[in-house]
């Protein structure tokens, strides 16, 4: 099965025939009827009935499609980010993170140490997508957040080098009832409502795991949210969130977990063509992140 099997498929579903998709396409009925075949019988059964006047979504049908929409969706948005990037010149530098990690501290990093490299940034939701970007060199380094139960995929050409491991911290709006306490206990926040960060990354996860192994579910009201918009919710709701260092977050008092069984890994990542500076922007991230949180990350070797 190819991706070029899944078009062929929502061409299909979208035209409501075979004659009309292979119009479309291009290419003689046969041909596409026998395509058709092929696929279904890769997939283990017929994705379409046959009518007098078209074809109708089988069960089967109907879930390929859903799905192969939503890869070839993500696909060629890879594909246009990838050129997007890649036209901004051979002569910069190309810089990437994902939602939620410090890739502003990376930006700031690249500037100090290669001042007379162009610079472009990219952000995206998920880690996948970045490290697929530096795969295939539309970017030259980014920074990817990874949680214990959620092990990320690192591709064999991509270079990797951990920077440091954050510790969640509690946020509480000012004046709840734990709003007082230097460090609190997990167990505490049961019945909370809760604010979950960026599902992409695991953190929901390994929320869920860490309140359940301590003897509850924890309320998730609000989903997705990046910093800013949590530390607002926690502020208007009273709600609770985990936040990791070098957020300011005016209005929310950020609480330390005793036995603290919640933290992240952020780890540098990068293509053939960036190897050469790795090391200084390595070096500058260690800095730049001691200077920013000197107390709250502990450093990984490299």
């Amino acid at each position: 099965m190819e991706l070029r099997h899944l078009h062929v498929v929502l061409t299909v579903a979208r035209a409501g025939s075979i004659s009309r998709a292979a119009s479309q396409m291009k290419i003689a009925q046969a041909g596409l009827t026998a395509q058709v075949r092929r696929i279904e019988a890769s997939l283990g059964g017929p994705l379409f009935l046959r009518r007098n006047d078209g074809v109708e979504l089988t069960e089967l049908g109907r879930h390929v499609v859903l799905r192969a929409q939503d890869l070839v969706e993500r696909f060629d948005d890879l594909l246009v980010t990838s050129r997007k990037l890649a036209e901004r010149g051979d002569s910069g530098i190309r810089l990437g993170g994902v939602v939620g990690s410090p890739t502003a501290l990376l930006v700031g990093v690249v500037r100090e140490v290669l001042p007379s490299l162009p610079q472009t940034t990219h952000v995206e939701r998920g880690a996948d997508a970045v490290l697929e970007l530096v795969r295939t060199g539309g970017l030259d380094l980014a920074l990817v957040v990874e949680f214990p139960r959620s092990p990320l995929r690192f591709p064999e050409a991509v270079g990797l080098r951990g920077v440091v491991t954050e510790r969640m911290l509690i946020g509480v709006p000012v004046g709840h009832r734990l709003s007082g306490r230097s460090e609190v206990l997990l167990s505490e926040l049961a019945g909370e409502e809760w604010v979950v960060p960026d599902e992409n990354h695991g953190g929901r996860l390994n929320l869920e795991l860490a309140c359940e192994a301590v003897g509850f579910t924890p309320r998730c009201a609000h989903f997705g949210i990046d910093p800013v918009v949590a530390a607002d919710l926690v502020r208007s709701t009273g709600a609770v969130a985990g936040f990791f260092p070098g957020h300011d977050l005016p209005g929310v008092l950020l609480k330390p977990i005793i036995g603290n069984p919640l933290h992240r890994r952020i780890t540098l990542v990068w293509n053939a063509d960036a190897a050469e500076h790795v090391d200084d922007v390595h070096a500058g991230l260690l800095r730049a992140y001691h200077e920013r949180t000197p107390h709250s990350g502990r450093l990984l070797a490299s």
